[in-house]
């Protein structure tokens, strides 16, 4: 897809609401399938698995939960996931930092395949967390705790590494996200340095951007990133309890700190449940829209944002609202540029 020449941002409401305790809980990650399909990837201490959920949320609860995968280090079992993807072919795929290795499904949750083994050389993982798919169908990952990225064949086969431990442009301190473009740079959330790191896809250094701190643009603990058909850049702000979006430059665009309704499931639930009703009525409803701890942000083809709220045990879910446009809508950067509203 060819990026806009510009863009007209109109917005970014909130959408909805997905998910609930008990169903969702702990979601650090989501993977987009067919038909509608979620993978959310739910992590906690002793829990590991994978809920098959939808979009459109479901009407009620039921004890017809559909899901896969459980706790431990047996082939197909999770112990620590970070991130789950998926593939053109159905294929699923999650890091897992404790088992140091990449698992694989196929779309109905069975198990597949598996590669990595904990170490420090050459295509050895120590704690891999973030990774995609590259515009060459290879696998890129956050080598966390060996401070690097490493490059993969989809059948696991080592190609390559960039990246040492440090402070400096292009080292690392516990890079935790991931994500590679239509063009084939990789985005990395250097955790510990809490910035962004954009690389191209032999892994040169292209831009920095980020800082410590809480105030607009700056980062606190950076965890999952991804980036939309327009080369928006959305990022997991996990210390500062929100997500930023940057546009292609690396330049502040927007935050979202939640906007949480209960969901369709939640309600229906909530019907059957009297002192639940009675302990909502008592509390402080405001502090319940916003985002908590999120690990991870993704953004589908329709340009809507999915947030995974961690420790609420939801999704938020926000839609981009723009107007693309071509050179004429659209002048060229200005030296001293300032938004007025009127």
């Amino acid at each position: 897809m060819t990026r806009p020449h510009g863009l007209l941002r109109a917005g970014y409401p909130y959408s909805t609401t997905l998910g609930m305790r008990r169903v969702t809980n702990f979601p650090t990650d989501i993977a987009f399938g067919e038909d509608g399909i979620l993978y959310v990837l739910l992590r906690s201490e002793g829990v590991a698995s994978v809920r098959i959920w939808s979009k459109d949320d479901m009407d009620e609860l039921t004890d017809e939960l559909k899901g896969f995968a459980s706790f431990g280090s047996e082939d197909g079992q999770l112990k620590w996931p970070v991130n789950i993807i998926t593939d053109d072919s159905g294929g699923i795929f999650v890091s897992d930092e404790a088992n140091h290795r990449i698992t694989k499904y196929d779309r109905e949750g069975n198990y597949v395949d598996k590669f990595g083994i904990h170490g420090e050389g050459p295509g050895e993982f120590n704690g891999p967390s973030g990774f995609a798919l590259d515009i060459d169908n290879n696998f890129v990952v956050c080598d966390s705790k060996n401070n690097r990225i490493q490059k993969y064949t989809k059948n696991g086969e080592y190609i390559s590494t960039f990246g040492t431990y440090g402070s400096n442009p292009g080292q690392f301190n516990l890079p935790w996200g991931l994500d590679c473009d239509e063009n084939g740079d990789i985005y990395v959330s250097d955790w510990g340095n809490h910035r962004i790191q954009v690389f191209s896809s032999d892994g040169e250094l292209k831009n920095i951007f980020g800082e410590y701190g809480c105030d607009a643009g700056q980062l606190n603990r950076p965890t999952g990133i991804t980036v939309d058909n327009h080369g928006d850049i959305y990022v997991a702000d996990w210390g500062n309890n929100r997500v930023l979006m940057f546009n292609s430059e690396g330049q502040y665009i927007w935050s979202f700190y939640g906007d949480a309704t209960l969901s369709k499931v939640a309600r229906n639930y909530m019907l059957t449940n009297a002192v639940p009703n009675r302990l909502r009525e008592m509390g402080k409803l405001e502090s319940e829209k916003y985002l908590r701890r999120p690990r991870s942000v993704r953004i589908d083809n329709d340009f809507r944002l999915f947030i995974p709220d961690f420790e609420s045990y939801r999704i938020q879910v926000y839609q981009k609202d723009f107007i693309e446009l071509d050179e004429t809508q659209f002048a060229e950067p200005l030296r001293n540029p300032t938004l007025e509203v009127t």
